[in-house]
């Protein structure tokens, strides 16, 4: 039966949800309910009443998500205009397509593309691109991935740090760190990773100290005067009374407490030694029975004791609870100062940013927000550019993504007000939102479900019809479902929830097969208990097992064939609430010989294919670095053990100077001298590689160094044939090299090293989605998948504490313990968050049990759980379900669950490789060496194995050569000054040359001096540049300069084509655009005569392949101009 023969409970809301465009909707769709298809639905419908494609707008939460729309919306399209209409939309068209409708689809089919569908950033890209100056960003500004942006922003809080620790710069920081230089260090990450997120958080509110201290001197004074009146006086009491009085009296007064080093005396001030516990906190007051017997001496009644002692307590409990809001407060007041002292960090990262004409996701969502609140007149164009846009996931949104769609849509009311966004009333059919409040889980993003419920409640008021329930899944069978319904119902519909709606199912049962059951793991001892890591083991080995038994074996139904086959790899998920601890169940399944996918590592630099990367970094970075050597040699990329790398280390000369010390392994060795073969390869091509460090960046380097080293074939070995995650891994470790462009490979060394050393948690890449491998996923990488066999595991893991700091999302104030001391209201606003959590936590169980289709197995484990278990979150009813038994399926995979077996031969092989040989022509590219160094050849291979050999004509491995920290920073920022004044982005007059210097000088991470001596001088930096373009044979060019220009050249010599590549400073144009004379800026303050030759050379060679008349050296430093002509066989040839 398909869903055209079968009426359905939310055939109504389905309907309306497609076809009805003149009202605003927000549908709330179950798990499994065709959202997309409801979607793409609702466009092509749009489409067929004559909406043009480039006013509708789709937003969803991925990319992947974006382009499923849009092949879905082709799809829909494409057979309407074949005059067939899809299953999914013969609701909507119960009466076929009239002419007007196929007329209108026939245009649009041409036009598909002009529809927006992208992720939220790259639709405020889309919002923002056309106003540049209203949206205040460089029009040509790039967008940094997240890996880019973290790095920037890591490198530039560590640059401020080390300023702020460096000493003199005085304040709150200083007096920290003083007291605790770690703990300091730690809170201030923390504060400017929450500030990054929410630009707009503040401290926590802040109140004068004054009060506090009085009322701490006051309860004291009150205890005091207690004891002293009393008619009967119990020892200890008064102790407590007196030692109070002591701590009153040391306190300084309210004047010097609130400076920041009497703030932090304060601070971290413990109560009297007398009256505290190990711990810190204050002695519970339990005289009860003392006071009895004091009243009893002086001939008082037991009641009078017993009053007495509730008056003492009543005392104590006062003393302590001043003390204890005084020290909250001054928490409060530490970390305002802390938040205002920081802020400098957000101040340079945007600077950085501006300079370098990037910007990252935050920047594209708070440009947009701040566009259309800030310019009603570009709101009001853009409403008008867009008047469809539908926004899919809607439940995992922000307040400030609602914000844009809200201002995008609606009209703000008729008094004309433009503050408040909720009162904004959405115009008919402007906005469609589809979602599911039940598969919020992405608060750690910034998510907040509780804007999904506001945005529900603004719909209902405006529109009681406008929010649409489809509820029927086609994903799960009939009892999934049930069980799905019974076990969450009540849950998520209690208070903080967003409500619950019954799944109704499409699909029935799969006969006597069970569809919700229970595997049985054994791992209690004779008491009942097992260790976590026990119940993990154990749980590990029997998912596996079960995995194994079930390929194969197991019968599936293919949905899109509707015939029954056995079960593959890539027909199970097991899904784990975290990512720790997932290697073992990774292990237990290789261990079984089942190929397994995982999105769920955050252990990059865990990863030995990281760490082998990272030695290669190092050792290019700095060819001195022996450890990296030592380590690479050894690793697994290599392959040598420790007793070859001792016997090639005793085996190199020794120093003449030193005869006795042992010789140092490093890129300075001759390698002729070194016998071990592959090592002495191997060392060849890394001193290869090393000398390119200059003159190219660091991914491109890097990218190289892979290919060279054979990095992959290796990896591919080494994982035999399931290396996708390693090779996934290797990409994205190529990735992160991109951001330092300009700071150069030895930042990015330092960074990867930090990175490592610190065992930071970095989410590892990920490999293309395999059909034929078991997907071991986290329940937030599932969301929106699916699969016929579904395992919860690892679900005894404990919950994690809550992070320590917190953000109170609805007064955007940040809350954090300084030096162990909460601030005030924190303890609120941490329960609150604690609370929101687990309310996801259980949501997040949802949106696991709803990826099943076929079979949801959930290990049932003889050891009880720990009260802090994800499992004990909710009721799962385990002791209910039938267990699973497999035991009569074959242990061993099934050979049809293998696959196709690759049918190519070694002999085949070898002749499709002969016949492609046989009919490729050889490439051989060359460049222009850019280097300002008289050594080396002028056009250099890209192939790096051209220096294998040694001759006069290399770089001596022995000279120091300048990194990118060194002189070489100099010409680099000539370079771009001069660049950027020929493309007119930053102006030539002294002033502005300098500033920009400046900020260049910053970027690359060096300190600014004044004498050009000593460093790098912006005044002495723009003046070259100043006095440069005053030349006359310059000034005269100038008009006509293109600064940076790629040129190539190509040419067939003895059956090789050689192809030439290269970047030329500047090339002045002729009036019909062909190049007359090519420019080399040279920065140079004296250079040798053998440099200046060959200098010559290089520009011979671009003028070689330009075919332009002259070249120009020009001397920046000194003003000196050195004319260059063609080669003579170039200048014939012309």
């Amino acid at each position: 039966m398909t869903a055209a023969s079968k009426a359905l409970r939310d055939d109504n809301a389905r309907r309306a949800a497609i076809s009805v465009h003149d009202r605003s909707i927000l549908v709330e769709a179950g798990a499994g309910s065709g959202k997309t298809a409801v979607m793409a639905g609702r466009i092509a419908a749009m489409l067929a009443e004559g909406v043009a494609p480039k006013s509708i707008a789709a937003v969803t939460f991925t990319e992947l998500a974006a382009s499923e729309l849009l092949i879905r919306v082709r799809d829909f399209v494409a057979d309407l205009v074949a005059g067939s209409i899809p299953t999914e939309l013969r609701i909507a068209f119960p009466d076929g397509l009239s002419e007007i409708h196929k007329a209108n689809l026939a245009a649009a089919s041409a036009a598909i593309d002009e529809i927006t569908c992208s992720t939220i950033h790259g639709f405020c890209q889309r919002l923002i691109k056309p106003y540049p100056v209203e949206a205040d960003i460089d029009p040509g500004a790039g967008v940094m991935d997240r890996n880019q942006a973290d790095l920037a922003f890591i490198e530039i809080v560590d640059a401020w740090l080390r300023e702020q620790l460096s000493g003199g710069q005085g304040g709150i920081i200083a007096e920290m760190v003083l007291q605790s230089p770690g703990e300091t260090v730690g809170l201030i990450h923390k504060i400017v990773a929450n500030l990054r997120k929410r630009r707009t958080v503040s401290a926590p509110p802040v109140t004068p100290l004054a009060p506090h201290l009085r009322a701490f001197r006051d309860a004291t004074d009150a205890f005091t005067d207690f004891i002293q009146t009393a008619p009967a006086v119990e020892e200890e009491t008064a102790m407590f009374a007196e030692r109070l009085a002591e701590m009153a009296q040391a306190m300084e007064d309210a004047a010097t407490a609130e400076t920041p080093a009497g703030l932090i005396r304060l601070l971290v001030t413990p109560p009297h030694p007398e009256l505290c516990t190990k711990s810190g906190s204050f002695l519970a007051f339990k005289k009860k029975g003392k006071w009895a017997e004091a009243a009893k001496r002086e001939g008082l009644a037991k009641a009078d004791g017993e009053r007495l002692n509730a008056a003492a307590e009543d005392h104590y409990a006062a003393c302590c609870q001043a003390w204890q809001v005084l020290l909250q407060n001054v928490a409060s007041r530490v970390l305002a100062d802390l938040i205002a002292q920081v802020q400098p960090v957000l101040e340079r990262f945007r600077d950085y940013k501006r300079s370098a004409a990037l910007l990252d996701f935050d920047d594209l969502i708070f440009a947009a927000r701040d566009l259309l609140r800030d310019h009603d007149e570009v709101r009001r164009a853009l409403g008008a550019r867009f008047t469809r846009v539908l926004v899919d996931e809607f439940q995992d949104t922000d307040p400030l993504q609602t914000e844009i769609f809200w201002r995008l849509c609606g009209e703000p009311p008729a008094e004309g007000a433009t503050a408040d966004w909720s009162e904004f009333q959405i115009r008919p059919g402007a906005l469609f939102l589809v979602g599911d409040p039940k598969q919020a889980i992405y608060r750690f993003r910034g998510a907040d479900v509780s804007a999904y419920v506001r945005a529900r409640d603004a719909f209902i008021a405006q529109d009681a019809e406008s929010v649409l329930s489809i509820s029927t899944n086609f994903r799960s069978c009939a009892p999934i479902l049930t069980y799905v319904n019974e076990r969450f119902e009540t849950l998520l519909s209690s208070d903080g929830q967003p409500g619950f709606t019954a799944l109704d199912p499409f699909h029935a049962d799969r006969g006597e097969a069970p569809c919700v059951a229970a595997l049985d793991v054994a791992v209690a001892d004779e008491n009942g208990k097992a260790s976590a890591e026990q119940q993990r083991d154990a749980e590990a080995e029997a998912v596996a097992e079960l995995c194994a038994r079930l390929i194969g074996s197991e019968m599936i139904l293919d949905r899109r064939s509707g015939a029954s086959r056995v079960c593959r790899p890539g027909d199970i998920a097991l899904l784990a609430p975290t990512g720790s601890d997932l290697w073992r169940y990774e292990e237990a399944l290789e261990r079984h010989g089942i190929p397994v996918a995982t999105q769920a590592g955050k252990g990059l630099f865990r990863r030995q294919e990281i760490q082998d990367l990272i030695a290669l970094t190092r050792v290019l970075a700095d060819r001195r670095d022996t450890l990296a050597l030592g380590a690479l040699l050894r690793g697994p990329l290599v392959g040598l053990t420790e007793e070859e790398l001792l016997d090639i280390i005793w085996a190199l000369p020794r120093s003449e100077e030193y005869p006795d010390a042992l010789p140092r392994l490093d890129l300075g060795v001759e390698a002729s001298t070194i016998s071990h073969p592959l090592a002495r390869l191997v060392i060849e091509r890394l001193q290869a590689l090393n000398r390119r460090t200059n003159s190219t960046t660091p991914h491109d380097l890097l990218s190289q160094t892979v290919d060279v080293m054979r990095v992959r074939p290796i990896l591919l070995a080494r994982h035999r044939g399931q290396a996708e995650r390693a090779l996934a891994n290797v990409d994205l470790y190529l990735s992160l090299a991109s951001a330092f462009a300009v700071r150069g490979l030895r930042a990015f060394a330092e960074t990867m090293t930090a990175a490592w050393t610190d065992e930071a948690r970095a989410v590892e890449g990920r490999p293309d989605a395999q059909e034929e491998a078991v997907a071991l996923y986290t329940m937030h990488a599932a969301k929106g998948l699916e699969w016929p066999i579904v395992v919860p595991v690892n679900t005894m893991t404990g919950i994690m504490p809550a992070e320590n700091a917190v953000t109170d999302r609805d007064s955007d104030t940040f809350y954090c313990p300084v030096f162990g001391v909460k601030p005030a209201g924190y303890d609120e606003v941490r329960d609150a968050e604690k609370a929101e959590l687990d309310r996801e936590r259980v949501r997040l169980w949802y949106v696991a049990a709803t990826r099943a289709r076929e079979l949801l197995v959930l290990p049932r484990l003889d050891a009880a759980p720990s009260k802090s278990a994800w499992i004990s979150l909710l009721d799962l009813s385990l002791a209910d379900l039938p267990a699973l038994d497999v035991a009569h399926l074959p242990l061993e995979m099934g050979a049809a669950a293998a696959g196709g077996g690759n049918q190519q031969t070694r002999e085949s092989f070898a002749a499709e490789a002969a016949s492609i040989a046989e009919r490729h022509r050889r490439l051989t590219w060359l460049a222009p060496s850019r280097d300002e160094s008289s050594a080396g050849p002028v056009l250099t291979p890209e192939a790096v194995e051209i220096w294998a050999a040694r001759d006069e004509r290399q770089p001596d491995d022995e000279a120091e050569r300048p990194s990118i920290q060194g002189g070489r920073e100099r010409g680099l920022i000539l370079h771009k000054l001069l660049e950027e004044v020929l493309t007119g982005e930053t102006a030539p007059d002294s002033a502005a040359l300098t500033d920009r210097a400046r900020s260049l000088i910053a970027a690359l991470g060096r300190p600014v001096v004044e004498d050009p001596a000593q460093g790098l001088s912006p005044a002495e930096l723009a003046g070259c540049v100043v006095r440069t373009l005053a030349l006359p044979e310059i000034a005269e060019l100038r008009p006509v300069l293109t600064p940076e220009l790629p040129v190539y050249a190509s040419a067939l010599l003895d059956e090789v084509e050689q192809a030439t590549a290269g970047i030329a400073d500047a090339i002045a144009r002729g009036p019909d655009g062909t190049p007359q004379v090519v420019i080399d800026w040279k920065s140079d303050v004296q250079p040798t005569p053998e440099t200046v030759d060959h200098y010559r050379a290089q520009v011979r060679a671009y003028l070689d392949m330009t075919g332009a008349a002259r070249g120009l050296i020009v001397l920046v430093t000194t003003g000196e101009i050195i004319a260059v002509t063609p080669s003579p066989l170039a200048a014939v040839a012309a």
